[in-house]
């Protein structure tokens, strides 16, 4: 883990001279992580030459304990940042980058206040685009985190034989899950976007829109947290969908797969069958050096060819993508979405998630994860497409 902590960081830091700043400082719990291998409370200091400086609130036994950075020392209070740094550099920096997508307004201020004749920018883009590209360790880990996923799905069927409710198969699927070393936490970088596992979403569920970002959201179990699994019954020749995430050494793998018991009726077999053909289009056509939003516009072109395009990726309310980046979070770049002009790169992985809502019904569809190749895409999960019949 340590080479790879030491690859991630010549990235950031040749980024950092690149734009012209002395360095940056991160607080965001991922991006702690992704740079020194330790998610405890912490400011990561990384100049844009010489050695980062991680500076603990807490703990500092479990960040020496696990962090991959040889510089640690404890932070008593944010008024010893500015000391703190000048020892690690020799110098307070003049140009600052901050992750000012998630930052909250308070500690921008803390930050100005501190570092009186800084100049503070935003580097959050640059190491969202960093993080887009993933290295060998790290697809490694989403693939074990597919099979996971996979392991998952094979066990839907024996439990749809006594779950009566969506929440029955949701605490039985992630009791399961647990068993094999899922944390159940699915980390976000969005501001409000939470999540836990996934959905489970059955009949008229699929159809139930709510605040998720997502083409579906379901239910839930109240107001306070609307999405998800909700009480609604499991019932014969109906869709149920679950759209669920897993996760090896913090990395994700976000996939959906269509169950019923009995055969459904023949709409909801035909629009399934469309939406594996929007998969296979992109499947088929992203390669290194193609507009992300070109492929948005290839999978347009296969359900208007369809006449579905009234529901696909929600209703009443459409998301205006087909796909998103995942990693250490379930947000991610890229983002295949309408006008995108993120270039496919070899590295990216993405969820593919073709899904058509038909209204007060349910859902049809499939998510599915592609890590980008020279040759093309090539799928980390592997359980069957088509819809599962029990």
């Amino acid at each position: 883990m340590k080479n790879e902590i030491v690859l991630r960081l010549n990235r950031v830091q040749e980024k950092l001279r690149n734009h012209g700043l002395d360095g940056a400082i991160f607080v965001q719990k991922v991006d702690v992580f992704y740079l020194s291998a330790t998610d405890q409370t912490a400011h990561l200091w990384v100049p844009s030459e010489g050695p980062p400086l991680l500076m603990v609130r807490r703990s500092m036994e479990r960040a020496r304990q696990d962090a991959a950075i040889q510089d640690i020392v404890p932070l008593p209070g944010f008024s010893a940042l500015p000391n703190l740094i000048k020892e690690n550099d020799g110098r307070l920096p003049r140009r600052i980058g901050l992750e000012m997508d998630v930052l909250p307004v308070n500690q921008y201020r803390v930050y100005k206040g501190l570092f009186p004749g800084s100049e503070m920018v935003d580097f959050s883009p640059v190491v969202r685009r960093i993080r887009m590209i993933k290295s060998p360790y790290e697809i490694s880990c989403m693939t074990r985190a597919a099979a996971m996923g996979d392991r998952m799905f094979n066990e839907v069927p024996s439990v749809l034989d006594f779950a009566e409710t969506e929440t029955d198969l949701a605490r039985h699927l992630e009791s399961f899950y647990r068993g094999l070393g899922h944390p159940g936490i699915v980390r976000a970088r969005a501001f409000n976007m939470e999540c836990f596992y996934g959905h489970v979403l059955a009949g008229p569920s699929g159809a139930v829109p709510s605040a998720s970002p997502g083409p579906t959201g379901g239910p839930g179990l109240g107001p306070y947290y609307s999405q998800g699994a909700g009480r609604g019954k499991i019932r014969p020749h109906e869709p149920i969908l679950v759209d669920y995430t897993s996760s090896v050494e913090g990395y994700v793998s976000d996939q959906a797969r269509l169950f019923s018991i009995g055969k459904l009726p023949r709409k909801f077999l035909y629009a399934h069958e469309v939406m594996i053909e929007v998969q296979e289009t992109i499947r088929e056509n992203a390669r290194p050096g193609i507009l992300a939003g070109e492929l948005y516009e290839q999978a347009l072109k296969v359900v208007r060819r369809h006449e579905l395009e009234d529901g696909f990726m929600g209703y009443p309310d459409p998301v205006p993508f087909v796909a998103h980046g995942i990693g250490l979070e379930l947000d991610e770049w890229p983002i295949i979405g309408r006008n995108s002009k993120t270039v496919i790169e070899e590295g990216m992985v993405f969820a593919l998630e073709p899904k058509f809502v038909f209204p007060d019904e349910g859902v049809a569809g499939l998510e599915s994860v592609f890590v980008v190749t020279a040759e093309g895409l090539r799928k980390l999960n592997h359980f069957p497409d088509a819809v599962f019949v029990c």
